[in-house]
Formats: structure tokens, sequence, C-alpha cells
């Protein structure tokens, strides 16, 4: 909604029309609900758009995101009979996984 919008009054033909597009089935008692529900969220924008934001730079995430970027290091190492004796299964030398794809054959 922009500043030149007045303020939008939610109706149940608007709610049952929102509804049918995203394929809800709402009960008239939902849509009661979803009204209501809408049109406070709609309030609470209007609200906001009241903030002064002159000179606010526009966020694009609510948290500055910085990559942790460190070397790699080589660490100890399990031998292959570690990993063997940790799996759930086993066969042979490999670990034996559930098959997850094709028949079960």
């Amino acid at each position: 909604m922009s500043n030149n919008d007045q303020n939008v009054q939610i109706t149940t033909d608007v709610v049952r029309h929102l509804a049918m597009l995203s394929r809800l089935a709402l009960t008239e008692a939902e849509l009661k609900i979803t009204k209501e529900d809408l049109s406070r969220i709609f309030a609470h924008i209007d609200k906001l758009e009241e903030v002064d934001t002159t000179g606010i730079k526009p966020l694009d995430h609510p948290n500055e995101l910085l990559n942790r970027d460190r070397d790699d290091e080589v660490g100890a190492t399990l031998s292959q009979q570690q990993v063997l004796d940790n799996a759930p299964a086993v066969r042979g030398v490999y670990i034996d996984v559930p098959k997850v794809l094709g028949d079960n054959t």
C-alpha cells in the first residue's frame, strides 16, 4: 500500500476471493476470523508507513551476513577399521546402507 492509497477495508467477499485463489476451503467462521486478522495486519502496515524513514538505507537482510572463512587444516583421521567399527551395518569392507532407489533386489 502506498501513501496514495486510502485505508482499504477488507470485506468478506475479498477474503472469500483470496481463499479461492489460494485453494483454501474456509467456513463462514474462518472467513470472519481471517477478515479480522487481515484487517489487523493492514492496520499495522498503515501504522508502519507513518514512521519517518528519511535517510535510512533499506535492508536486504535483518542481520549483517559475514562469511566465516578459515584455512583447512589436516587433523587426525580415522582408520578404515575404526570407521567400520562405528557403522550400523557392514558388508565386507563397505558400510551397508539401505537401498533408496530402484527395486528391492
